[in-house]
């Protein structure tokens, strides 16, 4: 039922996205002066001078290999491809794209052969592997970016029908109501409601009405709540009594929220399993069969050992949990859409950060700090170099410096770039929180007859050292000392209190505010009274929503943040132990093969023992010990970013902050404790070792 209803797959964007939105083939058309219509003049320069390096690399594949080799297609999906990439603001046109991915297909065979005809023969093989991979993944790429696009947007559709709500229990008037919303949201959602009423002035659709019932349709099987809601909604129009009109539109409010729980409900139970599936497959089933690559290495003579390990481990393992990961989690449902923080002012872009020095503030590229912070693990291992020459333990304890140099050079770098910026959102995200009980006291205020300054000037007084507080002094300071009106105060350009703290929530409430109080007190009384209760509703499903995500991505916390960790740690001090003891039999072979042909056995024995040593090539395949230990640090790593990746996606979809954040978490975790695991289990098991084999007299 859920994979119905709200998986956003190729269906979806055929049927209901892009029903009857397909742009007409002389768009694509460069020689038609259809296409260059549709760009302003201003955009056609900057694309001209400005195109993207993806661009500039499709343009050139399409250009070489793409025009020798012709790719084959259809006319409906020509014309479904060029449409999806015009949407996603691309300027080139599905046959470029074909031609591109046949680019890296015959790119990647040639190179791969040209290495498999020398000796790298496995790397080649591996090349032209990629380039297969590449091929699918170009050809593929408008669907997967157009669902990714759409599971962000989809975010966005419960703050949408609350916006028509707040607004239309004010003023009914709908059209009125969808321009309020689109211009208080931020996503792509915005466009689209841009697009309806362009439209609706265009004559496309007889009034808004008829566009939002063929917009609504678009999201019919992926959210039915938002279908359900938008029809309440317009059905609130219609009514004669403000009390009914009302009713409905509480009715529309509480059903989006109901339905963003059942969906959420729904999902959660669908993750379970499949969650499982990927914590077996790619983590408890690979580090297990760890145990058995010393054995092999041993044993069985297999060229290039090492750097099959590492393509399995680091290349295979990773892309198969997230290629397992990728499709449940575009199946989750419409939520609560996070804190935008594009129009705060003064804070870094994602990946820099501000430093002070002196009163001056310089911004910083994340990437500086952790290239550091690797240099400084890697200076051990300089030092230290000639002890990886010596098989034994202290090549795992040396190469622990570099895992732990990539994993905190890694950890640096995610946390530093989204470090301020995460404070901003927490700030946003506690000032939005705490605005219900600011919106209830406002309301209060306004019903005793206090006129909106006075209103806002009480609010002052009462809620001090709150999170909204700061809000408050600024708007109070505007009208006091600036001699500001209460629009003003709120929304100027330059000085504004909603520039300094731009929740999209909390300017939408203080437009509904300003307008309403121009009707009259009682008005914006009633106006703040609704506001606070459905924002107390907003926050109360928003938190059994996250409780209910928190059963799921805990289970993934704790399995790569603590047994992934300690099971991979104590394979690497395990594989240590069990490469010394073989190192010590190897060495010890030709003594006692020299000693039963000089005891002068019988020639049966003679013959036998040899044989049996000869099935086990204890020195041929083993790799040095800290290449070992480095191929699973970096598994580790890689899978530590992807698992963070996957809860920063089930708990707050499309949220970079959130998701560089939770990366830079669990990789801190897991890396330390792996490194404490790895060094501490080879140390005993290396003690151990010695003492048994100089117990046994092999050594």
């Amino acid at each position: 039922m859920v994979k119905e209803q709200e998986m956003i797959s190729k269906d979806f964007v055929d049927k209901y996205y892009l029903k009857e939105e397909v742009i007409p083939e002389s768009v694509f058309t460069k020689s038609e002066q259809a296409r260059a219509d549709l760009r302003s003049v201003e955009y056609k320069i900057f694309k001209e001078k400005n195109p993207s390096l993806f661009e500039r690399f499709v343009i050139f594949g399409s250009n070489t290999i793409g025009k020798a080799i012709q790719f084959g297609v259809s006319k409906n999906e020509e014309k479904k491809m060029n449409t999806l990439l015009y949407l996603l603001g691309y300027d080139f046109t599905v046959k470029q794209l074909y031609g591109f991915a046949l680019f890296l297909l015959v790119l990647g065979f040639v190179v791969g052969i040209a290495l498999a005809i020398s000796v790298m023969a496995l790397l080649g093989i591996s090349i032209m592997f990629i380039g297969i991979i590449a091929f699918f993944f170009v050809r593929s790429m408008p669907d997967s970016q157009m669902r990714v696009r759409l599971s962000k947007s989809s975010s966005d559709l419960v703050t949408f029908v609350l916006y028509l709500v707040i607004y239309m229990r004010q003023t009914p008037d709908l059209e009125a109501a969808v321009q309020f919303a689109s211009e208080n949201l931020t996503s792509y959602l915005s466009f689209d409601l841009k697009k309806l009423l362009w439209d609706t002035a265009a004559r496309k659709y007889t009034n808004i009405k008829s566009a939002l019932d063929y917009y609504s349709e678009r999201w019919a099987k992926m959210s039915p709540a938002f279908t359900d809601s938008l029809f309440l909604i317009e059905s609130s129009t219609y009514q004669k009594s403000d009390e009914n009109r009302l009713q409905l539109l509480d009715a529309a409010s509480q059903r989006i929220l109901n339905g963003t729980y059942e969906s959420m409900t729904a999902y959660a139970s669908t993750l379970k399993e499949p969650l499982n599936m990927v914590y077996m497959l790619g983590m408890v089933l690979p580090v297990l069969g760890l145990v058995l690559a010393p054995m092999m290495m041993a044993f069985v003579q297999i060229p290039d050992f090492g750097v099959l390990l590492a393509l399995m481990y680091d290349v295979g393992l990773p892309l198969l949990i997230y290629y397992l990961l990728r499709d449940r989690l575009l199946l989750r449902p419409a939520g609560f859409a996070p804190p935008d923080l594009s129009l705060v002012p003064n804070l870094p872009k994602i990946s820099h950060f501000f430093l002070k020095v002196g009163k001056s503030k310089i911004t910083v590229n994340a990437i500086i700090p952790a290239a550091v912070v690797f240099a400084l693990f890697a200076i051990p291992v300089v030092a230290f170099y000639q002890l990886l020459e010596v098989f034994g333990p202290t090549q795992i304890y040396v190469s622990l410096f570099i895992t732990a140099g990539i994993g905190i050079a890694l950890y640096v770098y995610f946390k530093l770039s989204v470090m301020q910026l995460k404070t901003a959102e927490d700030e946003l995200i506690r000032l939005q929180d705490s605005f219900a009980a600011a919106a209830f006291q406002m309301g209060s205020f306004l019903s005793q007859g206090y006129p909106p300054e006075s209103t806002i000037l009480k609010l002052n007084d009462t809620m001090q050292n709150t999170p909204i507080s700061g809000f408050i002094s600024i708007t109070v300071s505007n009208i006091k000392n600036l001699g500001m009106s209460l629009s003003s105060a709120l929304f100027d350009k330059s000085n504004g209190s909603t520039r300094y703290f731009p929740s999209s929530m909390l300017i939408a409430s203080m437009r509904v505010f300003v307008e309403s109080s121009k009707k009259s007190v009682q008005s914006a009384a009633a106006a703040m009274l609704y506001i606070s209760k459905h924002l107390s509703n907003l926050k109360l499903i928003d938190q059994q929503v996250k409780s209910l995500l928190d059963e799921v991505t805990s289970g993934m916390r704790v399995e790569v943040g603590f047994l992934s960790p300690v099971m991979a740690g104590i394979v690497v001090g395990m594989t240590s132990l069990i490469g010394t003891v073989l190192r010590s039999l190897a060495s010890s072979i030709g003594s006692i093969q020299n000693s039963v042909s000089g005891s002068g056995a019988g020639g049966s024995l003679s013959s036998v023992i040899p044989f049996a040593f000869s099935l086990f090539n204890l020195s041929g395949g083993i790799i040095p010990l800290y290449t070992f230990q480095m191929i699973i640090g970096i598994y580790m790593i890689v899978l530590s970013v992807i698992i963070g990746y996957a809860i920063s996606m089930i708990a707050q979809p499309g949220d970079k902050v959130f998701m560089m954040s939770t990366i830079a978490d669990t990789l801190l975790t897991s890396v330390i404790l792996y490194i404490i695991i790895a060094f501490a289990v080879t140390l005993v098991f290396s003690s151990v070792g010695g003492l048994v084999l100089s117990a046994t007299h092999v050594v």
